[in-house]
């Protein structure tokens, strides 16, 4: 199930009371859903390769220079969003209707990913395109679906910790439906920058809120960019652990080195499983584990743990307490993004009832 050491066992047990409270978030990576056969980056960069070569051979061209697939693919090996910058550009119009098709429903479920969402998460981030998410809830207990570009994207910032406000799988960088809004490469990842909801959107959220990491690799430097600001801000110091991810370790004896470096960057607190060779096997037992237990009794050895290795967290937020946080010097930002999305959101009301939005 889990790496047995007593901090492990007692970093579970903080994240079974955290998925307990049903006020957690689920941030969920491409590591989850490439079971049901997407493609995880290495093998979408050697898909738009290919479909650059077939169309126009191996001599292609960016900023005005020429070069070789061969050298995208080999050269920018460590710079992903470079490569498919490169590729997507050759590709032209060809590049979306290949990202639909690339990221398109599946007609299966699994079990993982139906433990997963049965879990009792208040909401499901997700940076991949797919709709595995979606398609592993039943009728009638299917979630709203929004991307970040959409016009209630800044309803969910304010309202998201709301009890009346229903659960929502939010696709953080678009969806296999929407391509042209896809964020994939060093160019769409520029709309960190430009646009105002999804600043307001990793401003807030992941300082209000609580997340659970399933299946992320944590190598999207743009997107943690806010976990580490955040930890800028208030210091390195166990009371700042707010979050949990559920990580392989394929080496026990690396347990402090990556707990260490989880903590003190990201103020994430791991759960490690053990894992060697291809196999996930360890995960999906993890994953039947957590229902179990967080919808019973977490087991007497991991109960134990406690006193041996008492990990420091920050207590599950109630709606009001996102009030109690913007009084914080450190999260100024916090309270105003909310009140300019506030007004962002009143305007687009008032628009909406004159017929001026769209």
């Amino acid at each position: 199930m889990i790496i047995d050491t007593a901090r492990n066992r007692a970093a579970y047990l903080g994240l079974v009371e955290l998925v307990r409270s049903t006020r957690a978030l689920a941030f969920v990576g491409a590591g989850v859903t490439c079971p049901l056969g997407y493609p995880t980056w290495g093998d979408l960069i050697a898909h738009l390769a290919a479909a650059v070569r077939a169309a126009h051979g191996e001599q292609v061209q960016s900023n005005g220079q020429e070069i070789t697939v061969e050298q995208v693919v080999r050269e920018f090996k460590r710079k992903p969003l470079v490569q498919a910058q490169i590729l997507k550009e050759n590709l032209g119009e060809g590049y979306f209707p290949m990202m639909a098709g690339l990221f398109g429903p599946q007609d299966r479920r699994i079990g993982p990913i139906t433990n997963l969402v049965s879990l009792p998460f208040k909401h499901l981030l997700t940076s991949n395109y797919d709709p595995s998410l979606e398609q592993h809830h039943y009728p009638p207990n299917e979630p709203v679906s929004i991307s970040l570009h959409h016009s209630a994207a800044p309803q969910f910032i304010i309202e998201f910790a709301d009890d009346n406000y229903t659960r929502r799988i939010v696709h953080v960088h678009g969806r296999y439906d929407e391509a042209r809004y896809i964020i994939l490469t060093e160019e769409d990842y520029r709309t960190y920058i430009q646009s105002v909801v999804l600043d307001d959107f990793w401003r807030v959220v992941p300082a209000v809120g609580r997340f659970v990491f399933f299946g992320f690799g944590f190598e999207d430097f743009d997107l943690l960019y806010t976990f580490r600001r955040r930890m800028a801000l208030q210091g390195n110091n166990p009371g700042n652990l707010r979050h949990f991810a559920i990580m392989p370790l394929d080496d026990p004896a690396r347990e402090s080195t990556v707990t260490v470096s989880m903590r003190m960057e990201y103020g994430i607190e791991p759960v490690f499983f053990p894992h060697t060779g291809t196999s996930f096997a360890e995960y999906d037992d993890l994953l039947s584990t957590l229902k179990a237990d967080v919808s019973g009794r977490v087991p007497d050895q991991v109960a134990d743990a406690v006193a041996a290795a008492t990990v420091v967290h920050e207590q599950p937020l109630e709606p009001g307490d996102a009030v109690t946080l913007t009084q914080e010097p450190l999260v100024d930002d916090v309270q105003q993004g909310i009140e300019r999305l506030n007004e962002m959101t009143r305007e687009n009301i008032t628009r909406r009832q004159t017929g001026d939005l769209e």
